[in-house]
């Protein structure tokens, strides 16, 4: 039987196998724990990793969207957010940009806005189009790693599982 946190009740269909889902979830202050699907809480980040586009219809599902990261003031916010669960370590998250429409060119998938401010490590090379062993890696990943010298931008394998961080969406209801 799948289990909720949701006031609602209803399950989740893509999780229509016996497995339970707790979720992990911060407000911005690292002041309160909450329930994922209160709309006052501004940042989530589920108990379960999921692919870029699970994880996307996550988010969509509890009235959200992957967190954008537009500067490094908003990169240290999810910062502090992931310091406050039990995921914050070498863990990596998806955010929600990608170049999934054209190779090389990344944009915010819940807003079509072009990705301006970035954060790439400078220790794992972009793919590129004459590089076979990387022709899926087009989605963007929050990666924690002390070599990289904490959080830093890299592009993995959409379809790989990682932990992820929803927010509410500028269009949000």
């Amino acid at each position: 039987m799948v289990v909720g946190w949701c006031l609602w009740g209803w399950a989740l269909s893509w999780l229509a196998v016996a497995t339970v889902v707790v979720s992990a979830i911060v407000t911005v202050d690292k002041e309160a724990l909450t329930r994922e699907c209160d709309p006052d809480t501004p940042m989530v980040v589920p108990n379960f990793k999921a692919n870029w586009f699970k994880a996307t219809e996550y988010c969509h599902y509890l009235d959200r969207n992957l967190v954008i990261v537009t500067s490094a003031e908003k990169q240290e916010v999810i910062t502090k957010v992931l310091e406050a669960t039990d995921k914050f370590g070498d863990n990596s998250f998806w955010v929600g940009g990608s170049d999934l429409a054209e190779l090389g060119n990344f944009h915010w998938h819940s807003t079509g806005t072009r990705i301006v401010w970035h954060n790439w490590s400078e220790l794992v090379p972009m793919p590129t189009a004459d590089d076979p062993t990387r022709k899926d890696d087009r989605c963007v990943l929050l990666s924690n790693n002390t070599e990289m010298g904490g959080f830093k931008w890299i592009v993995v394998n959409c379809w790989d599982e990682y932990y992820f961080v929803c927010e509410k969406g500028v269009f949000a209801k």
